[in-house]
């Protein structure tokens, strides 16, 4: 790669970069901490700089002052337990990550950043099992973990906590492989984060920024569905290897039966091409599994808080937390949940009672929220025997407590007499009188607001509008959340006309 693009070129001098890092851990202690003091004094003069500078220069200069910290604490944790604490390191992390893209414009550089702050300051427990460091005992120094944990300026909380959900969808920019590395990490910061009385504080009031929550609640609502489906179409493939190669027995299967008998009837180059397929599938699989289980964890993590909770379930969102909550219980419960029976399923980190069970917790935490049977009704993912096949599997399992299987039971019931009453509105919108109609979707209005032309419209429909484009769709002029105007009177008006409606066609059923 030098070759091709010269030293100059960042990615080159990236690597060299990682490689003399990795060079200077495996020196004598006295040139170890040499390089460990000489990373600090880069991170005291980029301090230094305004916001200007720093936003000019060269990103392989941020990268490197990430490297060489993070390959010994990686590494050779115990030479920084005697090195003084890496406060300038944190300050640099909080302000750049902080600034987002405006200050670091590559995310790959944002990445290091990231991940220096996950060795430096986390301790060995609260890693991912891939990420310890090997001998008993050894981690980041206990004042970095303290430094981060509380942190005596409060602008480090107060910018680290929306940098990391903000890095959680960022990470879509890197690599394949990178992305799901760099949410594990992200995901682990948070969960540590979270116990800290100061950086739970900086997490709840982001619930208060309508914008930016919904921006990273849709993307992990996104990543958790997409992650999801894919290992639901690879955990077939490697079932049908497993059949081809003897580890499952195909049992009666014809079409499995066939797949053994076309994989010992095959070549020696044939077996190699579907067993480096193989291979492949199961290096996706175990990626798309950890990113899965991240997420999950994550969104567990964040609506056991009632804050949080409450903002998910804001009209704009609890659809979306419905859909995923359903989708997830279809894969793990329905009629594919056969498909994706493997034999040794821990090697890919494959564990379905936990994802189920995640599920089950992340759905607990809105039966309260009552509107959220009704948009679990409404989801295009919901089937009446859907909740109490999940309530049924997870009661047989013991892996929720009696409270929390109770409470997705009554959710379940909820959202069956949701249902039953949502037949009761089909076509409901035709005899609607027009004032009572969403003009952009032609379906009744819920929560109808006023936009600042004078037109009503649902306040789901414009919020969902205001995700894409900052303006009135009626006028074209600039619209932000604060300008629509709520009409409770009109909400009155059309739930008394609907119950009405209702009322007289469950009086024409008998």
């Amino acid at each position: 790669e030098a070759r091709q693009h010269g030293w100059a070129h960042p990615r080159p001098s990236s690597l060299m970069a990682q490689m003399v890092g990795l060079e200077a851990i495996c020196l004598p202690d006295g040139p170890t901490d040499d390089a460990i003091a000489f990373s600090a004094a880069q991170a005291r003069w980029l301090l230094r700089l305004s916001e200007d500078d720093l936003r000019r220069c060269p990103e392989h200069v941020l990268e490197d002052v990430a490297d060489l910290p993070s390959l010994v604490a990686r590494h050779r944790p115990r030479a920084l337990v005697g090195a003084p604490p890496l406060e300038d390191l944190l300050k640099v992390i909080a302000r750049c990550l902080g600034g987002r893209d405006k200050l670091v414009k590559s995310p790959h550089a944002r990445d290091k950043l990231a991940r220096a702050l996950y060795e430096c300051f986390l301790p060995n427990a609260s890693k991912h099992p891939r990420d310890r460091a090997p001998g008993p005992g050894e981690s980041a120094s206990e004042r970095n973990v303290r430094l981060l944990l509380d942190p005596a300026d409060a602008a480090i909380s107060a910018a680290l906590a929306p940098a990391l959900l903000w890095l959680f969808g960022d990470a879509e920019h890197l690599g394949y492989y990178d992305i799901e590395k760099a949410r594990v990490r992200v995901a682990a910061l948070v969960r540590h984060l979270w116990g800290a009385p100061k950086h739970r504080a900086a997490f709840r009031s982001l619930a208060g920024d309508k914008a930016a929550f919904t921006t990273f609640a849709n993307g992990l609502l996104n990543e958790t569905n997409e992650k999801v489906a894919s290992a639901m179409e690879h955990l077939p493939a490697i079932r049908d290897h497993q059949i081809r190669t003897g580890v499952q027995d195909p049992g009666a299967n014809a079409d499995l039966r066939k797949l053994r008998e076309e994989y010992q009837g095959a070549n020696e180059a044939r077996r190699e091409e579907i067993d480096e397929r193989h291979a492949e599938a199961e290096m996706m699989l175990q990626s798309e599994l950890r990113s899965c289980t991240a997420t999950l964890g994550l969104v567990e993590l964040l609506t056991e808080d009632a804050t949080v909770s409450a903002a998910f379930s804001a009209a704009d969102l609890r659809g979306r937390v419905a859909g995923m909550v359903l989708s997830v219980i279809r894969a793990f419960t329905g009629r594919r949940s056969l498909d994706i029976k493997i034999s040794n399923p821990e090697q890919y980190g494959f564990d379905p009672k936990d994802i189920l069970s995640r599920v089950g917790r992340i759905a607990t935490h809105f039966a309260a929220h009552p509107e959220f049977a009704s948009s679990v009704a409404e989801s295009g993912y919901y089937a009446p025997d859907l909740l109490p096949k999940c309530v049924a599997t997870l009661r047989r399992l013991h892996s929720l407590d009696a409270a929390r299987v109770d409470a997705l039971d009554a959710l379940a019931n909820a959202a069956a007499a949701a249902h039953d009453a949502s037949r009761l509105d089909a076509g409901l919108e035709n005899e609607a009188p027009d004032d009572f109609v969403d003009p952009l979707t032609c379906e009744l209005m819920v929560d109808p607001v006023k936009l600042p032309s004078g037109n009503v419209v649902d306040n789901t429909t414009i919020q969902q509008h205001l995700l894409n484009e900052t303006s009135d769709p009626f006028s074209r002029q600039p619209l932000s959340p604060e300008e629509v105007v709520p009409l409770p009177e009109l909400k009155q008006r059309i739930a008394a006309w609907l119950a009405e409606k209702r009322a007289e066609r469950r009086a024409a059923r008998g």
